[in-house]
């Protein structure tokens, strides 16, 4: 019988695979290490990109496809191993973090002991650069509320309101220092939270209905433990994590691995197999599949009655952040007028160019639509480009550490974007890892970076944010998470389908976004990727406990994107560029919020009535090529 890895691959490929296709893929496979699934998500990311707005269906899987993603593969290897030979060659000490209570050094070049003199060409010319010879330079690949019409006069000329929902001070811990028994106190307490709110459900449920069944009346008294012979129906909540012993495997779950993990008080951390044997659903009994990661926390309806098995018969929904509200007091000054928002994630360069030019063809684009507000999400300075690995190819007298760097390039472009638009407004989010050359913090999550007025000289309205962070601008509360949380969970993600007539939601990417929101968690998935340094004691700074966001900035590797996922704006933006190519940002624009005098009229001018924000409903959003 086929494995799920392999059934998975023969419904995307087709019951008739083309030989040569198949020996293709299996050579990938073990060129570049990849698993079955894996590669089938490459191969289905790749597609959906090269099909942009058309149906994924009109790009077939053929040897062409095959041998132009080998390439890609080929390039992140290069890069790979450039990091490799940087981080041993000698003074350099790019993307590493130092040690606990040593001050770092100022970070120099690989052989740059002393300053470069400028070089009359560089091997990384602009001159044969796909960047350079674009003919698609501000096509809109995707529009979200297309029909909301947009002021191309400008914004408002006063300065947007900045409110941050973050205390930076958490931010700002010792990394290698994670103590277990804290570690394990915050796992224990995300599935205490969660049973309290099942618990706060249920009994609403009971108290609304005529006749409450049996086990939502226990259940809204007290949970049960999976692990305990039960030969009736109980409701318990866990976290789902998998059996396998192998760390490469630990993060990835199925339906022969997968097991129920409760807390110490409703089971003693007792982790407990269980099985899915799904009942039809709803008022019209519908087949409702299911999507399952490890670290997701579910609420579970079934029976144990050997103690060896839990057998679910229902996955109760989990009760839904609310809609995040503000006085109209505070609406009525500062959602009555528009925001225009420019969102874009690094690398700010391409690969063969050295002189940052996408970044600053992006400014070019904030000065000439007046944004109000510029996201710039990193990495700015990628510790994995070509020529920080080969320094004595950058065109540049002045730079002899990548502090240099950063002010001869990303800086001179905030300083010219603040001189053009006296009231705009720039955020930087750093990304969590060793990518990030600027960033000595690697973990997530991860703080701002230290004193970079000083050491980077950015301009005064310029202000680095963490990672996470949440804030608001005029009144819109935005989630940013500068990490591909997206692409960890297609990969870790397993589906039980059901039927094909359910309700389910089959995009990959709004079920992602789905997931962050039900989970109430930026960063949901545990234990993480190898390649996502963790502070689990910490993760409590990535979740979302108040209320829903109204915009989401998820970036990602995974297409871009522009959805509403249950009342949430969800922004995928791109990456600016990919290796020597061109790549996308996204404009976002927010219409002032016209309910704010009708709810005058209905509340009798009650300055402390909250008003729902409804962004979804006004908010229009551009996914540009650069």
């Amino acid at each position: 019988m086929p494995s799920i890895e392999e059934s998975t691959m023969v419904a995307h490929l087709g019951d008739n695979i083309d030989p040569e296709i198949e020996t293709m893929c299996e050579s990938l496979q073990k060129s570049y290490a990849l698993s079955r699934s894996d590669l089938y998500y490459k191969i289905e990311s790749y597609r959906l990109e090269l099909a942009g707005k058309s149906d994924i269906s009109t790009v077939p899987v053929t040897k062409q496809l095959l041998d132009d993603l080998r390439q890609v593969f080929q390039a992140q290897l290069e890069r790979k191993k450039m990091k490799q030979r940087a981080a041993h060659g000698g003074t350099a000490q790019i993307g590493s973090s130092p040690a606990p209570g040593v001050t770092p050094a100022k970070r120099r070049f690989a052989g740059s002991a002393a300053t470069p003199t400028p070089l009359k060409s560089s091997p990384f010319s602009d001159k044969n650069s796909t960047f350079v010879t674009r003919t698609d330079a501000g096509k809109v690949l995707e529009t979200l509320n297309g029909e909301i019409e947009i002021d191309k006069a400008g914004t408002s000329p006063e300065k947007a309101k900045i409110t941050a929902f973050m205390d930076i001070k958490k931010y700002q811990y010792r990394t290698m220092r994670q103590v277990l028994l804290e570690a394990s106190e915050y796992l224990d307490e995300r599935i205490e939270r969660f049973a309290d709110l099942i618990q706060e459900q249920l009994a609403d449920e009971v108290r609304k209905s005529d006749k409450p069944d049996a086990v939502l009346v226990t259940a809204a008294e007290r949970l049960s433990n999976p692990a305990a012979i039960t030969h009736e129906d109980v409701i318990v909540v866990g976290r789902i994590v998998s059996d396998s012993v192998h760390a490469a495997d630990s993060s990835k779950v199925n339906e022969t691995s997968v097991l129920l993990e409760t807390s110490r008080r409703l089971g003693s951390g007792a982790r407990v197999p269980f099985k899915l044997s799904l009942e039809l659903q709803g008022e019209g009994k519908q087949q409702v599949s299911l999507s399952l990661f490890p670290g997701q926390i579910v609420a579970l309806r079934g029976c144990n009655p050997s103690g060896s098995m839990f057998i679910v018969r229902e996955v109760l929904s989990l009760p839904a952040l609310p809609l995040p509200v503000s006085p109209l007091r505070t609406l009525r000054q500062t959602a009555s007028l528009p925001t225009r928002m420019i969102i874009a994630k690094g690398p700010f360069t391409t690969q063969d160019d050295v002189a940052f030019a996408p970044l600053t063809e992006l400014i070019d684009q904030c000065i000439s639509a007046k944004t109000d507000v510029v996201i710039l999400l990193g990495p700015f300075i990628d510790a994995t480009h070509r020529c920080l690995v080969d320094p004595s190819t950058l065109p540049y007298s002045n730079v002899n550490t990548l502090e240099d760097l950063f002010r001869t390039t990303i800086t001179a472009e905030l300083r010219r974007l603040e001189s053009a638009l006296p009231t705009v407004q720039t955020f930087l989010v750093p990304e969590s890892g060793e990518r990030e050359a600027v960033q000595r913090h690697v973990s997530f999550p991860t703080p701002p970076v230290g004193d970079a007025k000083k050491t980077l000289g950015i301009p005064k309205r310029s202000k680095w944010l963490s990672n996470p962070a949440f804030v608001a601008v005029n009144s819109s509360v935005l989630a940013i998470a500068n990490i591909d949380i997206l692409m960890q969970l297609s990969k870790v993600e397993y589906l039980h389908r059901v039927g094909a007539n359910d309700t389910f939601e089959r995009s990959i990417l709004a079920r992602g976004v789905k997931n962050l929101l039900q989970q109430r968690s930026l960063y949901p998935v545990f234990p993480g990727q190898p390649d996502v340094p963790l502070e689990i004691s910490y993760l409590g700074l990535a979740e979302m406990s108040v209320a829903r966001p109204d915009i989401l900035i998820v970036p990602s590797d995974q297409r871009y994107f522009a959805k509403v996922v249950d009342n949430v704006v969800a922004i995928n933006p791109g990456a600016l560029t990919k290796l020597r190519a061109a790549g996308t940002y996204a404009v976002v624009d927010i219409a002032p919020l016209e309910d704010t005098k009708t709810a005058v009229a209905d509340s009798e001018e009650v300055e402390n009535e909250l008003i729902f924000h409804k962004v979804w409903e006004r908010c229009r959003v551009d996914i540009k090529k650069i």
